[in-house]
């Protein structure tokens, strides 16, 4: 089985992070999609990579990517995160993974935000994509790959909000399949 996993609000807690640099630039400001174009692009340019390396971990994540590992699946990260903002981004995130010891198979970078994920998990055979947005399922859904939304919301998805109940998820699954 290939597991298909998103980075911001899926692994991380990066909303929180990213509000706290927003107040450093400019506290006139809730969220940074709210910035007019050419200072979004300044703020990301000046904070992206430190806010990266600051962001914390979803609580059980890396007991979710251990067990994977243990049962052999295959865990492709797929992020927006190569943007044009901000060249440290790829490396700053490398090195955060690194630093908390995920352990995953692959890392795809697609290269603005609105590329959409759906190709590059179909290309890679993914069987189930976890993703905190919505979007992000209704296009894994055109590939016939199975959506978990990390979410505290109603979702027309399986929806989860800690990374323990997707565990017992899987170990349900194994058990009904096995």
């Amino acid at each position: 089985m290939t597991i298909g996993v998103d980075i911001d609000e899926t692994i991380t807690n990066s909303q929180e992070n990213i509000k706290k640099y927003l107040k450093l630039y400019d506290e006139s400001y809730e969220d940074y999609h709210d910035l007019p174009w050419d200072k979004y692009q300044e703020f990301l340019a000046k904070y992206l990579d430190k806010i990266i390396l600051s962001h914390t971990l979803k609580e059980g994540v890396k007991e979710a990517f251990a067990y994977f590992h243990k049962k052999g699946y295959k865990v492709i990260i797929i992020t927006a995160r190569a943007n044009n903002y901000n060249p440290k981004v790829v490396k700053a995130t490398l090195k955060y993974l690194k630093k908390h010891k995920l352990k995953y198979d692959k890392i795809i970078f697609a290269k603005e935000d609105n590329e959409l994920k759906g190709p590059k998990a179909y290309q890679e055979n993914v069987d189930i994509f976890i993703d905190d947005k919505e979007s992000v399922l209704d296009d894994m859904q055109r590939f016939k790959i199975k959506g978990i939304r990390f979410t505290k919301e109603y979702s027309k998805y399986l929806a989860f909000n800690n990374w323990f109940d997707i565990i017992d998820y899987f170990k349900k699954e194994e058990k009904n399949n096995g």
